[in-house]
């Protein structure tokens, strides 16, 4: 409970003038698409939604294939990315060329989990504002029926009805 508390309080709690607030892009992570380290500030100025994954989780394979669904629906008008959690690069790596995510997916380090807390299971994920900042979490497998409308009215945009 106490973990709730603190991730609450480091990322969803109001800003004043001032508080730096506190962005998700403000890391560096290894791909696991392949042997680079990128710099999550290349994805600000874009809605993003960040789902955390880990190994032998079928539930994160059906919201991976959801997320594929969306992001052509949606014209790419966001942009998903996969957080591997709770394992190791080689067991991340493997999960990776399971999951087949036409998005970026990184190996999420110690820091980044720090800011974000104790997991309470997966998939878990994070409506990010352009400027990195969380807007919302969203807890456990959501169809991409269910999904997009979250998504068209966190971030104003609108899909299209077709696949």
């Amino acid at each position: 409970m106490r973990t709730w508390l603190l991730l609450f309080t480091l990322l969803f709690a109001p800003t004043g003038a001032t508080e730096v607030p506190t962005s998700l892009f403000n890391f560096e992570l290894h791909s696991l698409a392949g042997p680079e380290r990128i710099n999550l500030q290349y994805f600000k100025d874009k809605p993003s939604l960040m789902v955390l994954v880990e190994p032998d989780c079928p539930w994160c394979f059906r919201q991976v294939r959801a997320l594929n669904r969306l992001t052509h629906k949606c014209s790419q008008q966001f942009q998903p990315i996969a957080l591997g959690i709770n394992g190791s690069r080689k067991a991340l790596l493997a999960e990776y060329r399971k999951l087949r995510p036409e998005f970026p997916m990184f190996q999420a380090n110690r820091k980044l989990q720090q800011v974000l807390g104790e997991t309470p299971g997966t998939p878990f994920s994070f409506l990010i504002a352009p400027n990195g900042k969380p807007l919302r979490w969203l807890r456990g497998y959501i169809p991409d029926e269910q999904l997009q409308p979250i998504l068209e009215q966190s971030f104003g945009f609108t899909c299209s009805n077709t696949s």
